[in-house]
């Protein structure tokens, strides 16, 4: 079975390609005997096509010079979008050649089933190449397209477009599956429904397992006999780490020897460590900086417990499925969570997590406190986050996306 897979987020180069989504996922699937293509967006330091571990990469332009392109990568489509005059203008040149670069390999490679990530673009440039040339597709949702599609005053039509054009629908989560239809009229919904399966992202438990010692890291941030809490994500709204260091300074009160690593870069970083420097909270709570995948396991190693202050932000975005939710059930970290729809599909409250309101600093102050002195409850928790673990392994995930395309690849 030969596939095209249409992501904008697959890595521009070999350096990040373990901490790609889209990367893991070819992967995997290339390991059950497809073969697999991807048409990803150019960037400037990118080869226009190459092969990487077997997956054949093509990418295309859609501005000159290559230095302009603006719309794809760092901090995604959707944020791009909105922050940039210059990648907004950038959108028609980047469809039309989205479009033209799928239809030509559909062709030249005799592709059986195209799979998209997110709905827009992807899912409406695939959507169009079902319409024309009758090409097999599978759309794969996220999160952050269901909020834009709601958004726009065409987003119904579109999404109707990608249901009438698609064999299978993927979300990663339930609570983005109902979303999604509710943007579709009752007498459409019902029928779309039928098309919709859940298929959560897929973790490698064996990325998350170090064999170093941590000692390097300990001195480097002085952590001593240190109780550890970590935050791992991009710095932006959405992750709502300044509730999480607000939260923090009630705990370093109550226990000095509580320390804050967080993982992770992003526009809000500068102003992150004001609010750190605004409560003198400058040794407690220490920013690693963007740390790469191969060296993430290290800092699990390091933690005592992880924290998820995640929320809806003020575009009315929230994510569908966190990554670090999963990476801390896999390294059975202790997690506390906040209560966003993506969040409570995978943490059930005293069980494997625990669960706080969103943007309530006091209660994520008073969980970690609890937890700081209750090694008991640590116990249980991490116990059973790593038995829960294991249906997000991407032997798991890979099998029930292989066990779908071989319906499509077989249905007339």
């Amino acid at each position: 079975m030969r596939l095209l897979i249409l992501s904008s987020s697959f890595p521009r180069n070999t350096n990040i390609l373990s901490s790609s989504f889209s990367y893991e996922f070819c992967k995997n699937l290339l390991q059950k005997g497809s073969e697999v293509i991807v048409l990803a967006p150019h960037h400037s330091t990118s080869k226009f096509i190459e092969e990487i571990d077997g997956i054949k990469v093509y990418r295309f332009p859609y501005f000159v010079p290559f230095s302009a392109q603006k719309l794809a990568y760092n901090a995604g489509i959707a944020y791009n979008f909105k922050n940039s005059l210059f990648a907004k203008l950038q959108l028609p040149f980047f469809l039309l050649s989205e479009l033209i670069y799928s239809l030509k390999i559909i062709k030249q490679e005799k592709i059986d089933v195209v799979i998209s990530f997110w709905l827009i673009p992807q899912g409406l440039i695939a959507a169009i190449c079902n319409k024309i040339l009758k090409i097999k597709h599978i759309a794969v949702i996220h999160s952050s397209e269901v909020t834009i599609l709601k958004k726009l005053n065409f987003g119904t039509k579109i999404t109707q477009l990608i249901f009438n054009h698609s064999e299978r629908i993927v979300s990663v989560s339930s609570h983005r599956a109902h979303e999604l239809l509710s943007i579709l009229p009752p007498n459409v919904s019902e029928s779309a429904s039928r098309k919709l399966h859940i298929i959560p992202m897929g973790i490698d438990p064996s990325k998350l397992i170090s064999n170093e010692t941590t000692n390097d890291l300990k001195l480097k941030y002085e952590l001593n006999d240190s109780f550890v809490v970590l935050f791992v994500g991009r710095l932006v709204e959405v992750k709502g780490c300044k509730y999480l260091i607000n939260a923090f300074k009630d705990v370093v009160e109550e226990y000095s020897k509580a320390k804050l690593i967080v993982v992770g870069s992003g526009y809000m970083e500068e102003e992150l460590k004001e609010l750190v420097a605004f409560h003198s909270l400058n040794e407690k709570v220490l920013f690693s900086g963007f740390v790469s995948s191969d060296l993430i396991s290290d800092y699990y190693n390091l933690a005592d417990i992880v924290v998820v202050p995640s929320i809806v932000d003020s575009s009315g975005f929230q994510e569908g499925f966190p990554v670090v939710v999963m990476e801390s059930l896999v390294t059975g970290k202790p997690i506390i969570a906040t209560k966003t729809n993506g969040i409570m599909e995978i943490i059930h409250d005293e069980y494997n997590g625990i669960l706080v309101e969103q943007k309530n600093e006091n209660q994520i102050s008073d969980k970690i406190l609890k937890l700081i002195q209750n090694p008991d409850l640590r116990k249980k928790l991490s116990a059973n986050a790593l038995q829960d673990a294991k249906k997000y392994e991407w032997g798991v995930v890979a099998s029930n996306y292989y066990k779908l395309l071989n319906e499509v690849y077989s249905y007339d």
